[in-house]
């Protein structure tokens, strides 16, 4: 697992193994994330999704 820097991880939020989750995202609460997430980007929903991308 591979965590950029200044990610915000929600409460009761599951990340599986191998996943990359680039810098400035934010995972909401009680999300699943099972694949990659690209930075600066908001995700939510099991399996999580990108709701927002911030830039």
């Amino acid at each position: 697992m591979i965590i950029g820097n200044n990610v915000i991880i929600e409460g009761n939020t599951v990340i599986k193994a191998g996943i990359a989750i680039g810098e400035g995202v934010v995972i909401e609460a009680g999300s699943v994330v099972d694949t990659d997430i690209e930075p600066f980007s908001i995700v939510a929903g099991n399996p999580a999704i990108v709701v927002r991308r911030l830039q």
